[in-house]
C-alpha cells in the first residue's frame, strides 16, 4: 500500500512551496484570493469616529484649561511687581516681583498661562499625554497606506515616509515632559530643551509630512485630499514662521521668574497662530484615515478557530473562516493532484 500512493506524495511537496521567511509567506499570500468574511466580524467600523471623538475631547479639554485658567488668573497690578506680591502656584506659594515694566497692549500667554495656573496645567498634560497612543496609531495607518503604494514610489519618498513615527514620537515626548516638567517647581532647564525639542520636531515633521502627502496624492486627488493637504500647507509655513519668533521671546520672558502670563501683542498673536495652526495641522490627518476599518473576527482571535479540532476546517462547518493559508493551499492542490499523478 505504501508503494502504491508514494508517486503521489513528492508531487505535491514539489508545488506546495513553504514560505522560509515572512517575506517569502507574504508574497505567496498575495496570490491568494481569501474572503475577509466581514459577515462574520464582531466589530466593523471606521477608525475615525473614536479617532474624531478623542480629538473634540481633547480640544475641549484645551479649551476649559485656557478658559479656567483666565478665571483664576490673578493680575497684578504695576505698584505690585515693583514691591513684590505673594501669589500661588497650586498649594505652593511664592513672592514675586519684577523689575521689567507690564508691556502695552499686552495679551495673556496661553503657555504662561498653563504653567502659572493649575486648572491649565492639569488639563495642558491630559491633552498632551492622553492621546499619544492614539496619535502613533494615526501616523502608523497613514503610513501603512502611503507604504502600499511603494512600487511607484522613490527611495526618497519611502525614506521620509518612514521617518515620520519617529519624528512624531519624539515630538509628542517632548510636548508631554514639557507639559509635565514646570519651570516654578521642577526643572526650567529640563524646561526649556523640551520646548525647544518640540519646535524643532514639530516643524520637521510637519514639513515631511505635507511633502509625502503631496506625492502621494498629487496624481490621484480627491476633494477631501485636495482640502487635507492644502490646510496642511497652510498650517505648516504658519508654524514654522511663528514658532521661532514666539520660542526665542518665551524662553528669554521665563529665564527668569514669571510674576504674570502677559506678552506683548504681537508674540501673544504668534503664540496663538501657532497653537491654532498645530491643532488644525494634525486635525487633517482624521481626513488622511477615514477609509482605514476596523475589524476583529474570530480569525483573528487566539483559540477562537480551535485548530486541533479538524471538523472545524470543513466547508460550511462553524470555523471555515478560520482556515490557514497553507491549509486552503492544500485542499486546492488536492483537488488539482490526483492519487495517481494526474
Amino acid at each position: 500500500m505504501n508503494d502504491e500512493t508514494c508517486p503521489s506524495q513528492p508531487t505535491v511537496k514539489q508545488i506546495v512551496k513553504i514560505p522560509r521567511n515572512r517575506l517569502e509567506n507574504r508574497l505567496y499570500k498575495q496570490g491568494l484570493v481569501d474572503d475577509n468574511n466581514v459577515h462574520l466580524s464582531y466589530f466593523n467600523f471606521r477608525v475615525l469616529w473614536p479617532a474624531l471623538a478623542l480629538s473634540v475631547t481633547m480640544y475641549a479639554l484645551f479649551l476649559v484649561g485656557v478658559v479656567g485658567s483666565l478665571q483664576t488668573d490673578h493680575l497684578p497690578t504695576p505698584l505690585e511687581l515693583r514691591k513684590a506680591f505673594w501669589t500661588k502656584y497650586g498649594s505652593f506659594q511664592f513672592r514675586c516681583n519684577s523689575t521689567v515694566p507690564f508691556p502695552k497692549d499686552a495679551l495673556p500667554s496661553i503657555l504662561n498661562l498653563f504653567e502659572i495656573n493649575v486648572i491649565g496645567n492639569v488639563m495642558f498634560r491630559l491633552c498632551s499625554c492622553l492621546p499619544i497612543a492614539v496619535r502613533l496609531f494615526v501616523v502608523h495607518c497613514r503610513r501603512t497606506l502611503i507604504r502600499r503604494d511603494f512600487e511607484t514610489s522613490s527611495f526618497i519618498h519611502n525614506l521620509m515616509n518612514e521617518v515620520v513615527p519617529a519624528l512624531t514620537f519624539v515630538e509628542l515626548f517632548a510636548m508631554a515632559l514639557f507639559s509635565i516638567v514646570a519651570i516654578r517647581k521642577d526643572s526650567p532647564v529640563i524646561n526649556r530643551y523640551c520646548k525647544i525639542a518640540f519646535a524643532i520636531t514639530a516643524a520637521v515633521n510637519m514639513i515631511i509630512t505635507s511633502a509625502v502627502l503631496f506625492a502621494h496624492k498629487k496624481n490621484k486627488p480627491q476633494r477631501l485630499d485636495s482640502i487635507s493637504i492644502f490646510v496642511k500647507l497652510v498650517s505648516t509655513s504658519l508654524f514654522c514662521y511663528t514658532s521661532p519668533h514666539y520660542f526665542q521671546r518665551h524662553q528669554a520672558s521665563i529665564s527668569f521668574p514669571i510674576c504674570h502670563v502677559y506678552l506683548p501683542r504681537i508674540f501673544a498673536l504668534m503664540e496663538y497662530v501657532m497653537i491654532a495652526s498645530y491643532g488644525a495641522f494634525h486635525f487633517t490627518s482624521l481626513i488622511d484615515i477615514r477609509n482605514v476599518t476596523f475589524l476583529c473576527y474570530p480569525r483573528t482571535c487566539s483559540g477562537e478557530c480551535e485548530p486541533l479540532d479538524p471538523e472545524n476546517f470543513k466547508k460550511g462547518e462553524k470555523y471555515e473562516h478560520c482556515r490557514a493559508y497553507e491549509y486552503q493551499q492544500r485542499l486546492i492542490l488536492a483537488e488539482k493532484v490526483k492519487p495517481d499523478g494526474s
